[in-house]
Order: structure tokens, then sequence, then C-alpha cells
């Protein structure tokens, strides 16, 4: 799916244009793209651009926003005139929201079951106690038929709690890791996990902001960024968890982070590694290949899939 909006990621790009063509220059690596096509160009990182070039993307309609290197936005140039931001912020508060949250929390249970499952079978000893690959089963199930968001949102964060506690019997003892739980961390599952999730956010916050889309609309998730979280959430267990849990399970030792009495903290070594596997799994075309879904969804109508 060709999207709207186009980012250019990391450090040292210089960015000039022709009248129809934007150019980036990236060490001895140069690409192109027609100006017309881009609708939002987002700068993630330190590079350099013309400000002819700035004022031919505004002259074209285009806005250009800009992040810090974790996907924090920062600002955003918009040609003078009606701001599309605001009728796309109406639509999302003004559309029903019942069928994007029963979406997203299908998609996130059923990717997370079906990797449980798999885990299990390759498992030496039973992964499931008695009856909770049932239950499941059973909220997956029940989850197109609750009508209210907060019947929804009790039902998930039940499932999700019991997807990171059985994960847990997967993990070395000596890890000290139980379940899921809140910053500070004190294992360095937990740390891992929200290291991992805080790079999925950036990646996720990028294309919304691309889509001008409102980050913090959660439908699902409520507060600041709450709609980020919204699209991350069925993309967690395969961007960022299997990384996370087969490090823990095969190449984690205690000299690859440090305890302490206010928190765990990760080695160099150990950033490099997770960081080095998790650009590898976190797919920014799925990512834009969602937000854009959702955006179609609200103009137009129709239905709205996730794809994990």
């Amino acid at each position: 799916m060709k999207v709207p909006w186009h980012a250019i990621w990391g450090y040292g790009a210089h960015i000039k244009s022709t009248p129809g063509v934007l150019y980036v220059q990236k060490r001895s690596q140069q690409s192109s793209y027609s100006i017309d096509a881009i609708k939002h160009l987002l700068l993630v990182g330190g590079h350099t651009i013309q400000t002819a070039t700035i004022n031919r993307l505004l002259e074209k309609g285009a806005s250009i926003s800009f992040f810090d290197a974790h996907g924090t936005p920062l600002g955003t140039l918009r040609p003078f005139g009606p701001n599309k931001n605001e009728d796309i912020w109406c639509l999302q508060t003004s559309i029903p929201s019942h069928r994007f949250v029963v979406e997203f929390v299908r998609s996130s249970m059923k990717s997370r079951l079906l990797w449980l499952e798999e885990l299990a079978e390759s498992s030496e000893s039973a992964l499931f106690y008695r009856g909770e690959q049932d239950v499941l089963r059973q909220a997956q199930n029940e989850i197109e038929y609750l009508v209210r968001i907060e019947e929804i949102r009790r039902l998930h964060a039940l499932s999700t709690d019991m997807y990171y506690e059985i994960l847990s019997r997967l993990v070395p003892a000596e890890l000290e890791y139980r379940r899921r739980t809140y910053r500070p961390h004190f294992d360095p599952v937990n740390a891992m996990l929200s290291f991992g999730y805080a790079l999925l956010f950036g990646n996720a916050c990028v294309a919304i902001i691309g889509a001008n889309l409102n980050p913090d609309h959660g439908l699902l998730n409520q507060g600041a960024g709450g709609f980020v979280y919204d699209i991350i959430e069925p993309l967690k267990r395969s961007m960022v968890d299997s990384v996370v849990f087969e490090l823990a399970r095969e190449s984690l030792h205690p000299g690859d982070y440090e305890l302490s009495q206010t928190r765990c903290v990760l080695g160099d070594d150990l950033v490099s590694s997770l960081l080095d596997r998790l650009y590898t799994t976190i797919d920014q075309r799925i990512i834009d290949t969602n937000v854009y879904a959702y955006l179609q969804s609200l103009e137009r109508g129709g239905e709205f899939e996730v794809i994990c």
C-alpha cells in the first residue's frame, strides 16, 4: 500500500529538489521521489534541507514535520489556508469508535494466542496451566459481541496480564521476571520490553503525524499518545516481544545488566544487541499500512483490518 507521506530517518541526509523531484542524498546513496506524491515529509533525526525545497513542498500543499531521533514530534510547517488536521481530528472524535477498538483488541489477542500456542508446542514442559488456553480462546471469541468499550478494555487487560504471566514460565528464574510491571523496572525482561515498546512508539508516532491524525485521541488507550498505543498494541508481539523473550531465554547473562535499589539498567552491549534485532523486526511498512487503513476507513467508511 502506497502512503502519501515519506519519512527520512537517522542523520546526515541532504535534501534538495528540482520543480518536480525530491532528492535525498545519504552518504553515497541517492534516492528520488515525485514531489507531487508527497503530501507530508517527515524528518526524523538530523538532516539538512534546502529552503527552496521547503518552499516547493509548501507550494504543492505538502506539510513538513520534524522529530527527534526517537520519533518525538517537535513541530510542523504547513501551507497557509485551511488546516486538514482539523478536519481529520474532527472525524476521529465524531465517528463511533467501537469497531476500531474491537479490531485493535481482536488482532492483538489473536497474535498473542497463536504465538503462545506455537511456544507451547515447542516447549519441553507444559506452558499453559489447566484452563488458561480455553480462557484466552473464549476471550478472543467474546470480543466481537461486547458492546461497551469499558467491557472490551477489561477483557483486553485480563488477557494481556495472562499473556505476560504465561511467558514468564519460559524465562530463567534468576532473571526475576514474573509479569509485566510499571516503571521503574527491577528485572531485565521488563526493561527490555519497555525499551522496545518505546522504539515502536516512535515509529508509529511518525506515521500517525504523517497521516495528519491526532496521536492523543486514543480509542482503546486514553491519555497522551493514546492513539499511538492503539496502533502498536497488535504489533508488540511480532515486533518486540519475540526479540526480547528470545534474548531472555537464550543469551542473557548477569553481566548484561545491573540491578540497583532504584531500577534495572541495561548494559551497552545488551542495548546494542537489542537494537540490532529490533531494527529487523520493527517493520515501518506494516505500521504505515495500518495507519493508512485507519485513515481511509475514517474518510471513506468500510472495514478496518489490522495487519500484524
